[in-house]
């Protein structure tokens, strides 16, 4: 869910069933790309960001294809490098989202995503046409229109098929992880906006981890790419299906529960965003400490 000030939020999708045997591949295995049905549904063909839009992006379902292919590829699919097999990996679930409706709207905001009211596999995204007029035409107007728009369909469908909890599960993760994880594969598929910055120092830094959006984006490829290597956001994703997030030192059922980071990555969370801000710091020397293969096969 992008913004143009105060941010709109996406709403969090919520799996009621699980996933079926026939939805796990092999261990190691990236799934097949999904091909749900795929509407457009314009509100109004006489307002002008319509045909705008349509000018922009005349094939909806092929910019959609390649949205899923980004979140197959960044979310779905496990590390073939494995060196040693202890290494952590994941099996690949995808959710069972079966439609995938645009609607092009007027209202204001930029766009967000919800389920049906009958069957949350069938999935809405709402695009707000007076931003299209906003991104393409008029002094605020972007330097690449299709750049943005493609970005903000890429982020909303990644909220079509992400996970949030286990099935029957009414925890949900921090809102600016699930957003997050939704720039995270926008980010990765080479769709930032211009006004992304990544942060060169700890100073520039969010104040907390969870920010969302491109804060807590640029953080997750930090995980991936420097901390934990490849495959890294698949397994979280993975994690709130099979596990749910669990905050550090957070009890269930009066017993200690190991935190969600700790048992994904093996360190907490605010150990995890002060590496991180030594990194940004000192890239050459704030790099990983430790073995973190050995902290996650042993989180206590």
């Amino acid at each position: 869910m992008a913004s143009l000030s105060a941010p709109t939020h996406s709403a969090i999708p919520n799996r009621e069933q699980g996933p079926s045997k026939k939805q796990f591949p092999e261990a190691g295995v990236s799934p097949t790309l999904p091909r749900p049905k795929l509407r457009l549904h314009v509100e109004d063909l006489r307002h002008p960001a319509s045909s705008v839009f349509l000018s922009f992006i005349p094939d909806v379902a092929s910019v959609l294809d390649r949205a899923l292919a980004n979140i197959v590829e960044h979310l779905y699919t496990p590390n073939a490098n494995s060196k040693t097999q202890h290494q952590p990996n994941f099996t690949p679930s995808l959710p069972p989202t079966r439609s995938v409706t645009v609607f092009l709207r007027d209202y204001s905001g930029v766009a967000y995503t919800t389920g049906t009211e009958l069957d949350d596999a069938h999935k809405e995204i709402h695009v707000s046409l007076p931003y299209v007029q906003h991104c393409t035409s008029g002094p605020a107007a972007k330097e690449d229109p299709l750049h943005e728009l493609v970005g903000v369909l890429t982020h909303e469908l990644v909220h079509c098929y992400q996970h949030t909890a286990p099935p029957g599960s009414s925890v949900r993760p921090p809102g600016g992880l699930i957003e997050g994880i939704a720039d995270f594969v926008r980010l990765k598929a080479g769709l930032e906006p211009p006004h992304w910055k990544k942060p060169n120092c700890a100073a520039e830094r969010p104040p907390k981890w969870d920010m969302g959006y491109q804060h807590t984006a640029y953080f997750l490829a930090w995980l991936e790419d420097v901390k934990a290597g490849k495959g890294t956001v698949g397994r979280l994703n993975d994690r709130l299906l099979r596990v749910g997030y669990v905050a550090e030192n957070e009890k269930h059922s009066e017993k200690e529960t190991v935190g969600f980071w700790r048992g994904l990555i093996g360190v907490e969370i605010g150990e995890l965003w002060e590496e991180y801000g030594r990194y940004l710091d000192d890239p050459a020397g704030g790099k990983t400490h430790g073995n973190w293969e050995e902290e996650i096969l042993n989180p206590e």
